[in-house]
């Protein structure tokens, strides 16, 4: 049974994806949507802009009345009334008139171009137009940037502030969009302690869930604490129990096999469909995945590396489906690297080791940082990749390519 077998990391990713399916949909303010995915197309009920309008400071005027124009042969033309951005033009703009109009504002009738007010001069009895301009020029027409009915945003697009600005132009007040799941974090263990209770001698704190839930906010899922269950069996099926409300389940620690690592067995007891126990990797070889009355149940490793690198790897590519981003946005973007120093590697399974990514002529560098141990949570700080070492390989010299996974943005290096 796949359950029984070391799988590798591909095999497990595989199986977490396609257990899990797309979120509902909910209808969220418009100022809430950013990094969340439309869940229906949409169209505007009217022209944008919904008229003609200037695009600068200026006249409107006829643009055959400033043929020739310039600063040595000007045109002179009478103004009719000023026209500021949020008013209406009470007059047509005829032949040898013009009207001043500010930025935004609505194009007079009979205007059909804007002389901008630096290539004008004005006179007491009007305005001499020191330039020619041509018809059309600086004139933002009705409807040129979405028609009125026309679909330009997609279902399964991820809103970002251009998306947010058009749906505000579009006076969506709110979107429908995918639901963001609830993730559940428990942590299990007796040494475990939280942040504000005495650390006494044989304990550790409780810097998991704090990862963890750093973790899901980042991929734009919604995290739920529920604290410690500490390693009696009651005690954690009556925690895992207290779970199922979310939609998915995060749990640290009792998935060894160790004499106290009890999660696995309540697992089973609670009918947990579990998929597999072990992934041909390091850090985060004992890792847990099944379903859980449907709901998927991800038994993370205790190490806190171990546990951070376990769930970009797996929970969440399933967090961004369920949220229903595309697959290219799952998993983590993978880039070639030129390795900046020496490395060795145990061989048995594939590593991933945290380094600093930078950028230089258009390569990536990466350097890998001391203190690989799975329980090295200061390697986690200041990293921004993950450099990938295949199984069988024990050493790789500098100034190879390297395979590197981004947890983070890239700056160019120092020169």
């Amino acid at each position: 049974m796949t359950a029984d077998r070391m799988l590798t990391v591909e095999e497990a990713q595989e199986i977490v994806l396609d257990s899990v399916s797309v979120s509902g949909i909910e209808r969220v303010p418009l100022a809430e949507s950013l990094g969340r995915v439309l869940a229906e197309d949409v169209a505007p009920r009217f022209d944008v802009p919904p008229h003609d309008n200037s695009s600068v400071d200026g006249y409107a005027v006829r643009a055959a009345d400033t043929a020739g124009a310039s600063g040595d042969a000007p045109c002179r033309l009478g103004v009719l009334e000023d026209i500021p951005a949020g008013t209406v033009p009470s007059r047509k703009v005829g032949t040898g008139n013009a009207s001043r109009i500010m930025t935004g504002a609505f194009l007079p009738e009979g205007a059909d171009a804007v002389v901008m007010v630096e290539n004008t001069k004005q006179r007491d009895d009007g305005v001499e137009i020191l330039k020619a301009v041509e018809q059309g020029q600086n004139v933002r027409y009705r409807g040129e940037d979405v028609k009125q009915g026309q679909r330009v945003l997609f279902g399964g697009a991820v809103i970002g502030p251009g998306e947010i600005g058009l749906l505000a132009a579009f006076q969506r007040s709110q979107v429908a969009v995918r639901r963001r799941p609830a993730v559940a974090i428990l942590s299990t263990g007796d040494e475990v302690v939280e942040l504000d209770e005495k650390l006494v001698p044989g304990k550790i704190v409780n810097s998991n869930s704090y990862s963890l839930a750093a973790l899901v906010r980042e991929c734009n899922g919604r995290p739920v604490n529920l604290g410690i269950a500490r390693d009696s069996e009651p005690e954690i099926a009556k925690a895992i129990r207290s779970t199922l409300s979310a939609d998915v389940v995060l749990s640290t620690g009792g998935v060894s096999v160790g004499d106290y690592d009890y999660v696995k067995k309540v697992l089973e007891d609670l009918g947990a469909d579990m998929r597999f126990w072990r992934v041909k990797m390091k850090p985060g070889k004992p890792l847990a995945y099944g379903l859980l009355q449907g709901k998927p149940f991800f038994g993370l490793p205790g190490n806190p590396v171990s546990c951070m690198v376990s769930f970009l790897l797996f929970a969440r590519p399933a967090v961004r489906k369920m949220m229903g981003y595309g697959p290219h946005d799952w998993h983590l973007p993978a880039v070639p690297a030129i390795l900046e120093n020496d490395l060795t590697a145990g061989g048995d399974r594939r590593h991933y080791l945290r380094a600093r990514v930078t950028r230089t002529g258009g390569r990536f560098h990466a350097s890998t940082v001391a203190g690989q141990g799975s329980g090295m949570l200061s390697s986690m700080t200041g990293t921004n990749g993950l450099v990938i070492v295949e199984t069988g390989i024990t050493s790789v010299s500098r100034g190879s390519e390297v395979k590197v996974l981004l947890m983070g943005a890239v700056g160019q290096a120092a020169p």
